[in-house]
């Protein structure tokens, strides 16, 4: 049976929403991260920054929702393109949109809510939103 370790609003909507796609039967094992159980032992062995999502399948445990969702569709041989070209220009996507699209928008959700708020800096928030802007409109130029 599939394990996929969740937590509210986060990245785990998207690992959830891969599994129902496929038809996939698993069990969602809510983690408390506010109150630590991402630090424990048991957990860090799965994810070793405690973080959600992960996904146990077996005696594979993983983390990275884009990792995960991309394994559930090989493991299915289901919801990928068939040609290497195809393929590439996925994960080329996939990498955009992790590390261009979503990167400032994580930025700014830090900097505004979700880090304590020593933490915080508010001018970094301009930057974040600078470059959530040029990334999307390099995605609206090709899309």
């Amino acid at each position: 049976m599939l394990t996929l370790y969740s937590y509210p609003n986060s990245r785990s909507l998207r690992v959830a929403w891969t599994l129902e796609e496929l038809g996939l039967d698993y069990r969602i094992h809510s983690l408390d991260l506010k109150a630590g159980e991402g630090h424990s032992p048991e957990y860090l062995a799965i994810h070793p920054d405690g973080k959600a999502p992960a996904l146990v399948d077996g005696e594979l445990a993983l983390f990275e929702s884009s990792a995960i969702c991309r394994y559930l569709a090989a493991r299915e041989g289901r919801l990928l393109p068939q040609s290497l070209a195809g393929q590439a220009q996925m994960d080329q996507w996939l990498s955009f949109l992790t590390t261009e699209l979503e990167q400032p928008l994580w930025t700014l959700a830090k900097h505004t809510f979700a880090l304590p708020e020593d933490q915080r800096c508010d001018a970094i928030k301009q930057t974040a939103q600078w470059e959530f802007q040029r990334a999307l409109k390099a995605l609206q130029r090709r899309f």
